[in-house]
């Protein structure tokens, strides 16, 4: 399951997580170490951008998705509920919080952010597809 929720998972959220300007610094430097794999020190830099942009949903996002996979899965839930509390419609929060559900083994509730996300990318996205392709693979 590792491997499918690996860097793949990441990837599909690439184009959304662009290096900006519009985001603190910090941020952009989490993201070079979450393309690299190195989920601790991001999760340093996140929390630095968060200090200064505390109601970011990709912020919030991303700080699960590294904690999710330093294996830190409560903390991870913690910031995606926190991510959909800021934007509910966040696809990359619906698809990372739907594949830690899986993690969990609660199928049921990843199949609620598929339809969540069934509904947001009426013309199709990344993340859709992705969390559909997790759900398939899934194995209790």
């Amino acid at each position: 399951m590792m491997s499918l929720l690996g860097a793949q998972a990441f990837a599909a959220g690439s184009d959304d997580y662009a290096v900006t300007a519009a985001k603190p610094a910090a941020y952009n430097k989490a993201l070079a170490m979450i393309k690299d794999k190195n989920y601790d020190q991001a999760i340093v830099k996140l929390k630095q951008a968060e200090a200064s942009a505390k109601k970011d949903a990709d912020i919030q996002n991303l700080l699960g998705f590294a904690h999710r996979k330093s294996g830190k899965l409560d903390e991870a839930a913690n910031y995606y509920k926190s991510a959909l509390a800021l934007d509910p419609k966040h696809k990359g929060a619906l698809e990372y919080q739907g594949e830690l559900f899986l993690m969990l083994g609660n199928k049921v509730s990843a199949e609620k952010n598929l339809q969540k996300l069934d509904k947001i990318c009426w013309l199709g996205c990344s993340e859709l597809d992705d969390l559909r392709t997790a759900i398939r693979n899934y194995k209790p």
